[in-house]
């Protein structure tokens, strides 16, 4: 029997990118593209039936008020029949060939493989985006104060570096996604590092070195709330730490935690001119450091 793939696209008010997603996911290895429509007010569901009345490919899954995009995504996840599955975010769009690369990098050993994206802005156009495309899949941990590359993309590897691809990047089994428990909706931010946690406790995440999603960078999308993002991140990671199944897990991830706020801290001194901002940032990060260690201390008596 064929591989194949499910294509869940979470949206909300997606009107203006859904039928270039929805075009992107249509390649060979894709048995189905389930949208699950997130409540939307504007003419996304339209959209969708229209496309769906012409191919049986495409499916709509309506919910009737918005519960974000983890729930949406779990809603797909509930409805997909195929043996992999992957999440593409309703304004990105994967790159042709993107799944059957994807489906390559995956070894008998693999929870998912996690591919490279390009940063694009709302025209389509490529930007720079910094460091973050060319570090996202560079797995490290630090030891004797030194950041150095890691053996694979563990949980301590995940929170050290805090840079993963975008859902659309990740091609996953869909028995591991449901092992996990699909993404946590309780986290209403970064529930895709939580998530990737917790696959990377089922299998191995096989990094694919290719080019496989394009991600679009919009100052209005709900990635780049710039205080709600990392407040809640900062929550987040504390969940994810607390929640590990053992000792040890909640230690290694308390360490990586930290050592990323100390690679900040330290990369925001270097780089900047040591004004009030990068002392500010610098600072917290520190603090948020030690913190980060001390709730991986208290984790052990948990």
């Amino acid at each position: 029997m064929p591989v194949s793939v499910s294509v869940v696209i979470p949206a909300y008010n997606a009107a203006l990118t859904i039928a270039a997603a929805i075009a992107s996911a249509a390649q060979p290895e894709v048995g189905e593209i389930i949208v699950v429509d997130d409540g939307s007010t504007d003419a996304t569901t339209q959209i969708v039936r229209e496309l769906s009345a012409g191919n049986s490919h495409i499916q709509l899954v309506a919910r009737p008020t918005s519960g974000g995009p983890a729930q949406a995504r779990n809603d797909g996840l509930a409805t997909s029949s195929c043996e992999f599955v992957l999440f593409l975010d309703s304004d990105d769009q994967l790159v042709p060939g993107a799944i059957g690369v994807l489906l390559a990098a995956i070894t008998p050993a693999s929870s998912a493989s996690l591919g490279r994206f390009t940063a694009v802005d709302t025209a389509g156009d490529a930007i720079d985006i910094g460091t973050w495309a060319t570090v996202q899949l560079q797995p490290v941990v630090r030891r004797k104060g030194r950041l150095i590359p890691a053996t694979k993309l563990s949980g301590e590897a995940l929170l050290t570096r805090l840079v993963v691809p975008p859902p659309g990047g990740i091609l996953i089994r869909r028995a591991a996604a449901l092992a996990c428990g699909g993404y946590d909706a309780t986290l209403h931010r970064s529930e895709d590092i939580a998530f990737l946690v917790e696959l990377a406790r089922q299998g191995e995440l096989t990094l694919c070195p290719y080019e496989v999603l394009r991600y679009r960078r919009d100052p209005q999308q709900r990635s780049q709330a710039t205080t709600a993002r990392q407040q809640g991140r900062q929550r987040a990671l504390l969940s994810i730490i607390w929640r590990a199944p053992s000792r040890s897990e909640r230690w290694a991830l308390a360490r990586g935690a930290s050592a990323h706020h100390l690679d900040r801290a330290s990369v925001r001194w270097r780089a900047g001119n040591h004004g009030p901002r990068d002392t500010s940032v610098a600072v917290r990060s520190l603090a948020l450091a030690v913190i980060f260690r001390f709730a991986g201390l208290l984790s052990l008596a948990h």
